[in-house]
């Protein structure tokens, strides 16, 4: 069992031996794949644009008495919460705006949303649009056909608008450091991944101490040869027949010249 342990832990020094011998290769990649997530980001992702109204649910008429008045009006704000995002409501919108070749009911379900902060009775719209004048004009439109449904269906007062959307000057998304930051990480994890498979794929034997760890063999001897040694060899062969035909050249001249 020691014996296994000890061999896993120098797989792993060998490993990181490996990587560390890479990194360049691997940050390039990384740096590759984030200047591609840059560019896509900003050529090809459409930025989107948030505004938000908020709605207070229950009027000064109508003031909660006792805990039990507060908690049935806890329960109805989740009714609020369901009936602003309801069918009808939704396409009372598209319809008042004259969104219909832009946008389904499925689409402006998916790029708005309705939140309840804790332990308040208000209700914030949020819309997300690709055109910042459109997204207030649809959490105000949105805030104003939800009141209208409210009073009409659940026979209440006529809650308020506390606040109306607003024009964003900047995009909330796409995030281009986010995704810069993620596309970076990825290409660096799939180079290691790259550079560990080969790893474990190549069996040659490179050193004495592999013919031990995976032949069980001693080594005998070991011929050490410098790295250029082979192509050094090949020049000065090359060198010696080159002096020899110059010899015979030579030779060849002085016979001609003495007959």
């Amino acid at each position: 069992m020691e014996q296994q342990n000890d061999e896993f832990s120098i797989d792993l020094l060998e490993l990181f031996f490996v990587l560390r011998d890479r990194i360049i290769i691997i940050i390039l990649t990384a740096v590759i794949f984030a200047a591609g997530a840059a560019a896509y980001t900003h050529y090809l992702v459409t930025p989107l644009y948030a505004s938000s109204s908020s709605i207070y649910v229950l009027s000064s008429k109508n003031m909660m008495e006792n805990y039990s008045d507060f908690m049935i009006g806890a329960s109805l704000t989740s009714d609020y919460m369901q009936m602003i995002k309801s069918y009808t409501v939704l396409n009372n919108v598209i319809t008042n705006l004259e969104l219909e070749e832009e946008l389904t009911v499925e689409e402006l379900e998916d790029c708005t949303s309705v939140t309840n902060p804790t332990d308040t009775r208000m209700l914030i719209i949020t819309a997300k649009y690709s055109d910042p004048r459109i997204a207030k004009e649809i959490v105000d439109e949105l805030a104003r056909v939800a009141i209208e449904r409210m009073h009409k269906i659940m026979d209440i007062d006529k809650p308020n608008i506390y606040e109306y959307g607003q024009i964003s000057e900047n995009p909330v998304s796409p995030n281009m450091k986010k995704n810069m930051l993620i596309a970076g990480l990825i290409g660096m994890l799939a180079a290691s991944a790259v550079f560990i498979v080969l790893y474990l794929k190549d069996d040659s034997i490179c050193t004495p101490e592999d013919v031990e760890k995976y032949l069980n063999l001693n080594t005998l001897a070991a011929i050490p040869m410098e790295a250029g040694s082979a192509e050094q060899i090949r020049l000065d062969e090359r060198k010696r027949i080159g002096k020899g035909r110059k010899k015979h050249k030579r030779s060849s001249r002085k016979e001609i010249g003495g007959g």
